[in-house]
């Protein structure tokens, strides 16, 4: 993850938004908070179709017509244009700028006006240069253009503003070009310094988005995506005016055939805008973040002096992508793990560690995108299952974007994608502070879930079982346990994904060459479209429990 110095920003002035949206007024003491928007496809909102927001239930209502928003969208996105101010709302596709607005609204009271200009397919090298107005698209002068004539347009209404950020979400054509891709760092700050001047903002805040990972491009582009990462990273360093918005581990569309796609779709889309939110609010300091919940009773572990230990971790399926904590409720038998489950220990970093705990936490939801994985219903099986005077404890370790190099043994060249270093400090942590605290703890084993990043990219799925194998031996050593036991469940039949028989086949080959090795299947479990779903994955921690019971009787 790219390390940000920055400078924190000063509070900003809240005030009272009483905008009438069609009369185009605002009262005179009144500061709208204008944000630009603005890059390629994925800030367009390529993919992402507003018949679908329903369908996602932290998103329902979202495609409701915003009418204490003000919108202006360059024809540059096509369909999605509007004639001067409007209404915010989605057109046939929609970008980031929905849940950003609506997140916003909810921690600050003053009015929002956004204006969004983004053409798919653009490079900064030649179409965003503002030093070669003859090259490319030729973009630069034409979004200036645009910027002053919307922020004309308010002064003409008697609307007091405040250039407040550029949200920016590009850099996926100069990443394909291996002539463009190390110069990337330059032409963004000459862009960044550029517009800044051209405004008279010199201290306009730019909120930068990662290129997921998670997408194809992250696969067969690996190397590409990491010398882009590290431009990135480059011009972040230098500015203290700008701030990284992760998003790897944001839902990211799949396509019919399983392949990952190049854009983040519809669910993608609303969890992106915010996390564009989350990054500005954190640096007015109306941070959205939840901390980690506190046991009533103190320490979770209470009087227990031994703490069985489970180790959780994976990627999407195992980080809980699609499985909704409002259905939780629907699951017959499982209504209540939705509550704190306050005898079972919980120690978590998701996303590749964009949300982690700070210490114990009592078994429970955490708050990622209103996700879950199987590590609810997991807990609440074993601890109705295990003698009460001994803890129960769950680390979980996970982040839905990663793929099978990253938990290689053998760092990366893409050092920052590296999560092995990470799982076993976390682990060793984790134990070390329980001893501390005079609790004796047992690793009982490590339950993972197959990659599905690696299972439809046929170079990783040959190589799926090999990089397996290198990553149990080097843990079993590393934490001195050669007995550890590895619980591994494999991809689901119905899972679109292709080369599922090759993986599984290999995990079965796996589990007979190396000892303690369960292989748990998976195909008779729920499935949704892409992943388990709510009720699959409640399903999938319930099996996983079992199958450790059954192996300990």
């Amino acid at each position: 993850m790219i390390k940000i110095y920055r400078k924190t920003c000063m509070n900003l002035l809240i005030y009272v938004f009483l905008f009438v949206i069609g009369k185009g007024t605002a009262r005179a003491d009144e500061v709208t908070r204008v944000f630009l928007f603005a890059g390629q496809s994925n800030m367009v909102g390529s993919d992402a179709n507003p018949k679908q927001i329903d369908e996602f239930p932290s998103f329902k209502g979202a495609a409701k017509q915003q009418d204490d928003v003000l919108f202006s969208c360059h024809p540059g996105n096509g369909p999605g244009e509007t004639k001067g101010w409007g209404p915010l709302k989605p057109r046939d596709s929609f970008g980031p700028e929905l849940t950003f607005a609506r997140q916003v609204k909810t921690r600050v009271n003053g009015p929002i006006a956004i204006i969004k200009f983004a053409v798919g397919g653009t490079t900064v090298a030649f179409d965003w240069n503002p030093d070669a107005p003859d090259q490319g698209q030729k973009l630069y002068p034409k979004f200036l253009k645009f910027v002053r004539e919307s922020l004309k347009d308010l002064e003409k209404r008697g609307i007091k503003y405040r250039l407040e950020g550029v949200m920016w979400h590009q850099g996926e054509n100069d990443m394909l070009d291996r002539n463009l891709y190390k110069k990337y760092s330059i032409g963004l700050s000459s862009l960044i310094r550029r517009l800044r001047e051209d405004l008279n903002a010199p201290q306009l805040k730019w909120y930068i988005a990662e290129i997921s990972e998670k997408g194809i491009w992250g696969m067969d582009h690996r190397h590409n995506l990491g010398v882009l990462h590290q431009q990135q990273a480059l011009v972040l360093q230098s500015d203290p005016l700008l701030c990284w918005v992760p998003t790897s581990h944001l839902a990211f569309a799949v396509m019919g055939n399983g392949q990952p796609h190049y854009h983040f779709g519809t669910q993608g889309q609303l969890q992106l805008g915010e996390a564009f939110a989350a990054a500005y609010l954190r640096d007015v300091g109306q941070s959205v973040d939840q901390t980690g919940k506190s046991s009533k009773n103190g320490f979770p572990a209470g009087e227990k002096s031994k703490v069985r230990l489970f180790v959780l971790a994976g990627q999407r399926n195992m980080e809980g992508e699609d499985a909704f904590l409002s259905e939780i409720p629907k699951v017959a038998g499982f209504e209540t793990i939705k509550q704190s489950q306050e005898r079972v220990l919980f120690r978590y970093s998701l996303g590749g560690g964009v949300k982690a705990s700070s210490g114990w936490e009592p078994l429970g939801p955490v708050g990622l995108l209103g996700n879950f994985g199987p590590e609810l219903s997991f807990g609440n099986i074993l601890r109705h299952s295990i003698d009460a005077k001994t803890a129960i404890g769950i680390l979980k370790f996970t982040h839905s974007g990663a793929q099978g190099p990253d938990w290689s043994p053998k760092d990366s060249p893409e050092s920052h994608r590296s999560l092995y270093p990470k799982l076993l400090a976390f682990i060793s942590q984790a134990r070390e502070d329980l001893k501390k605290r005079g609790l004796d703890s047992s690793l009982e084993g490590v339950f993972w879930h197959t990659g599905e990043n690696d299972t439809f990219y046929s170079p990783y799925a040959q190589n799926n079982a090999k990089w397996m194998k290198n990553l149990i031996e080097q843990m079993r050593l590393d934490l001195q346990q050669p007995h550890l036991h590895w619980y591994i469940s494999g991809q689901h039949k119905d899972s679109p994904w292709r080369n599922i028989e090759l993986v599984n086949q290999g995990l079965k080959d796996l589990a007979e060459t190396l000892p303690n090795i369960t292989i748990i299947p998976t195909s008779d479990l729920p499935h949704e479209k892409v992943h388990f779903g709510t009720r699959g994955t409640i399903l999938l921690g319930k099996k996983m429990a079992e199958t450790y019971l059954q192996n300990n009787k």
